[in-house]
């Protein structure tokens, strides 16, 4: 689905869930791996994946591990010297 504008947030959730999970998937990373980066557990990891509700500092971690960042930045167009990203950045230290 392209257009979003058109969904309800139950859909959109759903949408973001499947495509967080290819996404997962394309790093060959098992929802238990992915848990363990992220500092979430397995039950939030499947949770969001099945379209459910989630925080934006859950979603932020894991957008952050499958180095998908940018496209939320892009979303805000949002400046390279962000506090939030520099944040994560060093916890990925």
């Amino acid at each position: 689905m392209d257009n979003w504008l058109f969904l309800t947030e139950q859909e959109i959730l759903k949408e973001i869930g499947k495509r967080l999970k290819k996404i997962r998937l394309q790093h060959n990373l098992t929802q238990k791996e992915m848990s363990e980066e992220v500092g979430l557990s397995v039950s939030t990891i499947s949770l969001i994946e099945s379209g459910k509700s989630t925080t934006v500092e859950s979603l932020i971690r894991i957008l952050v591990r499958l180095n998908r960042i940018k496209d939320f930045e892009s979303v805000f167009r949002v400046g390279e010297n962000l506090e939030l990203k520099l944040k994560f950045e060093k916890a990925k230290l």
